[in-house]
């Protein structure tokens, strides 16, 4: 067994897109790969990337957005995968004395995954009698997956940047003033954004801060306020977690995103390390404070939405949610879900929480009877984002909270959450908006209400088969046209009811 040359790359939420989207994505992160490691050979198998290199490739792999984890590999095939195997384990094992074996098995075969692991496990400690197997808790983990007859063996998993691969989403401008800047940008970067740095000559550590961006993002340029009219920017990137005034928003007429304004500073304490930038800018010490006063938040029965409602009440903001009950193109379960989340954040939080419900079957309604299913997703959005203003005015709110991170869904990529910020006048805070899906699950699971989202109840029955992904406004409102709005708006509030 030689010096090991093969690296298996693996992503998570790209697997999730349509075969068209994944494969356009897969390609742009093979693009990433091959712009960072010039000598390298890269082959592609069901979900899987592939990438030789006969130098240490780890630490540029590490910076690539799109790679959710890597490994080493060691490959052999099924004939010599015990003689490979026992190899594999004089290298892998030190000091260790229990080990597990992980096996993960693709193809036709005519045995299990368990029945490699006991085989080879028993082989393992005839050879090494000093070793044990332990499960659950073992001292060293040892990996093969079997592909047809090809094995692969490594002892580690290394984590990327995960989330989406570079540029795939758009271009933003990103505010570079600051290290809380630095880490928005950062977030954004890994959810497929390309980032136009404005420098701020004023801020002696601009350059670095660049320098250090352009590790993820080798090709990011540095712009200004004025590339607004002469490049498709479709928002501006910045660390404030104080919500910018609506002014300066209509005035740019793109979303102001800003990925830092539901984190606290235990969230990003493990980021100082990693973008070895201590001391963080005076705003750090601010991250802790109360943002603004009272928000509505959008809030569903699943995922997102909760955490994002959750990491602004941890913020001692005033929070009153917004359920919009889509029967009968849902089933009751999910209403039943949203008030048991309701409870569950009232019990964490000691509060009573205000949770409004806005009968949102008629809308839906007529919006699947009248207008083109393409864009149902976003004309539905539009009118939840009209309501929401509506009581957000009666309410005194600051502003509309929403569980969005950028390209989840296809009315969260950047063209379409530009179409969703020109429906309303109030600014809509998406502390979601920088996270990947996993960090959003792990939040979720740690604060309780994962399992109550995730348990079973029917999604809407009108999502179309194929929604757009790039809107167009005038496409948007032209189908507007085709319905009352006002009406429904009207009829929506005088039917809202709190529970």
């Amino acid at each position: 067994m030689g010096k090991p040359t093969l690296y298996l790359i693996r992503y998570d939420e790209l697997a999730l897109k349509s075969d068209y989207v994944r494969k356009k994505w897969e390609d742009q992160l093979v693009k990433s790969i091959k712009s960072r490691i010039k000598s390298c050979n890269i082959r592609r198998e069901r979900g899987r990337i592939w990438v030789y290199s006969g130098e240490d490739i780890s630490s540029k792999l590490g910076k690539i957005p799109g790679i959710h984890s890597f490994s080493l590999c060691y490959p052999c095939t099924l004939d010599d995968l015990k003689d490979n195997l026992l190899e594999f384990v004089e290298r892998s094992l030190k000091d260790e004395k229990t080990f597990a074996l992980r096996v993960k098995r693709i193809g036709d075969h005519n045995f299990t995954s368990q029945d490699v692991a006991r085989q080879m496990g028993a082989i393992i400690q005839e050879n090494y009698p000093f070793l044990s197997v332990d499960l659950e808790n073992p001292e060293k983990e040892i990996f093969i997956e079997i592909r047809d007859r090809d094995c692969y063996l490594f002892d580690d998993i290394i984590k990327g940047v995960g989330g989406l691969p570079e540029g795939v989403e758009g271009s933003v401008l990103g505010c570079l003033s600051s290290e809380l800047d630095l880490l928005a940008c950062w977030m954004m970067i890994k959810r497929g954004c390309n980032i136009w740095a404005i420098i701020d000559k004023d801020f002696n550590k601009s350059d670095d801060l660049l320098k250090v961006l352009r590790e993820f993002k080798p090709d990011i340029k540095s712009s200004t306020i004025e590339d607004l009219k002469t490049k498709k920017i479709l928002g501006i990137v910045t660390g404030d977690i104080k919500i910018p005034s609506q002014k300066n928003e209509k005035r740019y007429k793109i979303p102001i995103y800003q990925p830092l304004i539901g984190l606290k500073k235990d969230y990003l304490d493990r980021f100082k390390k990693f973008f070895n930038i201590n001391p963080m800018d005076k705003r750090y010490d601010l991250l802790d404070e109360k943002p603004f006063s009272r928000v509505v938040s959008l809030m569903s029965d699943g995922i997102d939405s909760p955490v994002a409602t959750y990491l602004l009440l941890d913020k001692y903001v005033d929070v009153i949610t917004i359920h919009f009950d889509n029967s009968p193109f849902i089933d009751q379960e999910s209403l039943q879900k949203y008030k048991k989340i309701i409870n569950h954040l009232n019990k964490s939080f000691k509060r009573n929480i205000k949770a409004y419900i806005i009968p949102n079957g008629k809308n839906l309604k007529f919006l699947a009877k009248n207008c083109k299913e393409s864009l149902r997703c976003i004309l539905c959005k539009r009118m939840m984002l009209r309501i929401a203003e509506d009581i957000a005015d009666r309410e005194k709110a600051n502003g509309i909270v929403t569980g969005e991170s950028i390209g989840q869904v296809a009315s969260q990529t950047l063209h379409n959450l530009c179409i969703l910020n020109q429906t309303v006048e109030k600014q809509i805070i998406r502390p979601l908006i920088g996270m990947n899906k996993i960090e959003i699950i792990e939040i979720a699971k740690k604060i309780g209400t994962y399992d109550i989202s995730i348990s079973p109840s029917l999604e809407c029955k009108i999502v179309p088969k194929s929604p757009a992904t790039s809107a167009r406004l005038d496409d948007v409102m032209y189908e507007e046209s085709k319905i009352d709005i006002k009406f429904l708006i009207n009829e929506s509030i005088n039917n809202v009811y709190i529970c």
